[in-house]
């Protein structure tokens, strides 16, 4: 199935992507949500909905809508940000840039969504890439790219660990990129691939995820801010 979000509704389309037929539209109205992103695991078959600030300015926590009734399950806790879900649907990564957190949350292998750790950051987070471990099987990283400054955050998702890459330029500005929030975009070679890429305001960067350091550097890319990697999987 395909979610679609209009600007201004707290209504979630639903369409049949088979069929590229209108399934339903569900309501979102009594929880006041204009949904603006959505995560997705099959572990539990939940929709995590991250909602529009209201019309105070007001945050609100994200959505848990069950994908099999399509109805609200209820609120994440106090989880407000944009939702990102690893692969294989066990972490729930939420970037809160109000508050400096990006918020995990491991589900069970029943579904059950745990309590959150929490990391602390100033980087202002654009985008996220998840990656395999090269250490421990089963499980995954992630790596935050910043919009305002020129470090990526990695962060081992199994312990918690972090460490920071340091040097990667200064970012795209956002009034230069009014096509979305994402002024950094984060892009992992695959499943199985060994590197990830981000750009900044006139150069591409090559990170190596099995060593979690810089590769290289690509110069004379302006805006590169549009990835797609091409080749055999």
């Amino acid at each position: 199935f395909g979610l679609i979000f209009h600007r201004n509704e707290p209504v979630i389309y639903k369409i049949n992507l088979e069929t590229t037929s209108y399934v339903k539209n569900i309501s979102l109205w009594e929880f006041n949500c204009i949904p603006k992103s959505v995560a997705y695991t099959h572990v539990g078959g939940y929709y995590f909905i991250n909602c529009k600030p209201d019309s105070t300015g007001a945050t609100q926590p994200q959505l848990i809508l069950d994908s099999v009734t399509d109805s609200v399950i209820g609120q994440n806790r106090d989880i407000t940000g944009t939702p990102y879900m690893s692969p294989d649907g066990h972490y729930l990564v939420t970037v809160d840039d109000d508050n400096g957190l990006m918020r995990i949350q491991i589900i069970s292998e029943r579904g059950k969504i745990l309590d959150p750790f929490d990391i602390h950051t100033n980087l202002h987070l654009s985008d996220l890439a998840f990656q395999r471990s090269f250490t421990e099987i089963h499980q995954y990283n992630v790596f935050g790219s910043s919009g305002r400054q020129t470090d990526v955050l990695f962060v081992e998702l199994s312990t918690g660990k972090v460490k920071m890459i340091k040097s990667l330029k200064e970012a795209i500005k956002s009034f230069d990129w009014q096509w979305s929030s994402k002024n950094r975009v984060m892009v992992s070679s695959g499943l199985f691939g060994q590197y990830i890429m981000t750009p900044s305001r006139e150069s591409l960067f090559i990170l190596d995820g099995r060593l979690n350091k810089l590769n290289c550097e690509i110069t004379d890319v302006l805006k590169g801010n549009v990835v797609v990697w091409v080749g055999d999987s």
